[in-house]
């Protein structure tokens, strides 16, 4: 079954598709094939523009731990600067706890401009698999949004540059994958 949207699609120049536990993610030469297993990313097939497929594990990304209190979480690099993608960034952040916080901006992010584009996929478990995006800043075409929209498990989210914070129902615990194209070097979430 192809996973659903929660909201409106927004991109320019990356596109989006997937189901049964693979997702698929396009940007202008590069393509990333995402294979999930029990609520994780298990591996990465990344393949550029006249390049053989680069496999990534999980063991392999670049972890870190963000956050503290109620927004505390980890976070999987598995697309990052100087490895095989040239602007395509992926990963996945993982709450600690449940009903907690996440995606408070990086500070690129507060100055918003046109063209940044991102995705997330949520994976969400326990009592009604449900959260809520918040949406303050600006689509890749400069157009504002300042809105809140519902999520359940297992659909993409286009997200705004700019304050994307998400947050589960109570009892239920938000992992996602997220994706976006650093077309400018100032983009990069990770050095």
């Amino acid at each position: 079954m192809e996973y659903k949207w929660s909201n409106e699609t927004r991109l320019d120049t990356l596109t989006v598709q997937g189901s049964d536990n693979v997702l698929i993610f396009t940007g202008p030469g590069e393509r990333a094939e995402v294979h999930l297993k029990e609520g994780t990313i298990e591996k990465v097939i990344f393949t550029g523009e006249g390049k053989e497929p680069t496999t990534i594990t999980l063991p392999e990304a670049h972890a870190m731990v963000v956050g503290e209190k109620n927004f505390e979480r980890n976070v999987f690099h598995f697309l990052k600067p100087g490895g095989p993608a040239p602007t395509m960034r992926l990963g996945i952040t993982i709450h600690k706890g449940e009903g907690t916080w996440s995606s408070l901006p990086h500070d690129f992010e507060l100055n918003t401009e046109k063209g940044f584009e991102e995705v997330f996929f949520y994976i969400m478990k326990g009592a009604t698999e449900r959260g809520i995006q918040v949406g303050r800043g600006v689509w890749y075409d400069n157009a504002p949004v300042d809105s809140v929209w519902p999520i359940k498990n297992n659909t993409f989210g286009t997200v705004p540059m700019g304050y994307h914070p998400v947050v589960g129902e109570p009892n239920v615990h938000v992992s996602y994958v997220w994706v976006y194209l650093a077309k400018k070097k100032s983009w990069e979430k990770v050095k």
